[in-house]
């Protein structure tokens, strides 16, 4: 069926419709009601195979990402990097990161498989509690396919606050959940943004030891009205909701469009790093467990945080090093709303590179995080669950000296191929997993280049169980992990054809 043309308004003085015209709209009209008794009286054949355009895989022409920046110092940098791989940057081809209410973007990539940094992008040093200043990353075309945006908080020393943090920047969504907050805490910012141009409701539930926190007891909770391309009014602070020293569970939903949001945990002791969003699954994978060192002054502590949203449940663990044993720890019952602790302490085992597994009881979702106290205890760091690598994944900010943990939960051995780039020549190795085991590789900087650098992970030949994860540290013991998820390359347009059966009521 063509389509039917739009109506043109004519501009020319009325005149009297003649009986040609009368005649032609009547024959319009009788061929419109032939074709509403056809679409009543007879039902559609079925299309043949060659009617039914298949379904195709296209790369991403366009992608947004956003920092909420939780801290007002100015030593935030990011690290922007589009994968080469993409095809030839067309006229009008753009990746630009922006700081909030910058018109002037604060970085202009180049060319795929070009490292670009900003560095101070928020606040001052001297004043910590300064206004947080999101920031806001956009590619079109070539420049799109996979485009990373890392966001580092170097140390500083100033204060207690001199932790080293690290997330990647994430695109909008409508559902967030946080596990692990405010224990033992000296803050925990929660900032919103909606990059959007359509006003986001945002309501925000919260979990403790005893259970869901009472609606209103959170100073904001309901109805957090967020304008479009702009932050909630200031970064909201969880430690008030603390009790004890068992950490916060956080519940971010929208009720109307999407937003951007980051949690920052700064501990009493001047470790901080960033909480990870994740969602609820009844099978959870943790890669990034640091190996721990022979000799060290005081051992790294490890604390797993679990909670079941709506159904008590039991849980069993995996521990999965030099291979996969059950781990000798107490795992409590969890009670539906309660968030419960596990210590790991004593887990590891000297210079294994470990994650963990953690299975549910009659497949109910949970969610689970990994507080990380580093040798030596002057900072921590989290570790979240993520799904196995289904394609390339990009940290965007490495150094001389990062590692990426490699975890695979298969019974067959798996590939995969670890490139450093940004500058300089790519610095590429294949790394082969031993099946239920993590391997620790030891990043170097591109050949001829320099840090920091972009780091890429790739399952090869149909590896579907491959984790990963990027530990980054620094002098005194300061550590950063980001537990790393598929990068978003291409999107699959499902298969469409012509058929108006839906337009009328079939028999």
């Amino acid at each position: 069926m063509e389509p039917v043309s739009p109506l043109i308004k004519a501009s020319a003085p009325a005149r009297p419709v003649s009986r040609r015209r009368t005649q032609f709209a009547l024959g319009v009209g009788v061929a419109v009601v032939a074709g509403l008794g056809y679409g009543y009286g007879v039902k559609p054949a079925a299309a043949t195979p060659d009617q039914i355009a298949a379904s195709t895989i296209t790369p991403v022409r366009n992608t947004t990402v956003v920092c909420p920046i939780v801290n007002g110092q100015a030593d935030v940098n990011v690290n922007a990097f589009s994968p080469a791989g993409g095809g030839a940057p067309a006229t009008g081809d753009t990746a630009t990161v922006s700081a909030y209410n910058n018109q002037t973007p604060a970085v202009t990539l180049k060319q795929p498989g070009a490292l670009s940094t900003a560095k101070n992008l928020s606040g001052d040093i001297a004043n910590l509690s300064q206004d947080n200043v999101p920031v806001v990353a956009q590619a079109t075309g070539a420049y799109a396919p996979g485009f990373t945006l890392t966001e580092t908080i170097a140390s500083t020393g100033t204060g207690t606050l001199h932790g080293l943090a690290s997330t990647p920047c994430t695109a909008p969504d409508t559902d967030y959940w946080y596990i692990g907050a405010a224990a033992d805490a000296k803050s925990a910012k929660l900032n919103i943004y909606n990059s959007d141009q359509i006003a986001a409701e945002v309501n925000l539930t919260a979990y403790t030891q005893d259970g869901p926190v009472a609606s209103g007891v959170m100073q904001t909770d309901q109805g957090l009205l967020v304008q479009p391309a702009a932050q909630y009014t200031q970064p909201i602070d969880l430690t008030a909701l603390a009790t004890g020293t068992t950490p916060l569970a956080v519940h971010l939903t929208t009720t109307a469009g999407r937003v951007s949001a980051a949690l920052l945990d700064s501990d009493s002791n001047g470790g901080r790093d960033f909480i990870l969003a994740q969602k609820p699954s009844a099978r959870l994978v943790i890669p990034g467990i640091p190996a721990p060192s022979n000799n060290a002054a005081s051992k790294m502590k490890l604390q797993l945080t679990l909670l079941s949203p709506t159904t008590d449940t039991d849980v069993t663990l995996h521990w999965i090093g030099g291979s996969t044993i059950t781990p000798d720890v107490q795992v409590p019952h969890l009670t539906a709303g309660k968030v419960q602790q596990v210590d790991l302490s004593n887990v590891p085992v000297p210079g294994e590179a470990a994650a963990l597994q953690i299975d549910s009881a009659n497949g109910t979702p949970i969610i689970a995080e990994i507080r990380v106290v580093a040798e030596g205890g002057n900072d921590s760091a989290y570790l979240s669950p993520v799904p196995a690598l289904t394609g390339e994944s990009i940290v965007a900010d490495d150094a001389d000296g990062s590692v990426v943990e490699l975890t695979n939960t298969a019974a067959k051995d798996a590939q995969v191929k670890v490139t450093t780039e940004g500058s300089g020549t790519p610095n590429a190795q294949t790394v082969t997993v031993p099946a239920g085991s993590t391997k620790a590789v030891k990043l170097q900087a591109p050949t001829g280049g320099a840090a920091p650098f972009a780091v890429s992970v790739v399952p090869m030949d149909g590896a579907a169980s491959v984790y990963a994860a990027r530990i980054m540290t620094g002098d005194g013991g300061l550590i950063t992990i980001q537990p790393m998820s598929t990068a978003l390359e291409t999107v699959n347009v499902p298969a469409v054809r012509s058929d108006l059966s839906g337009a009328v009521p079939q028999p």
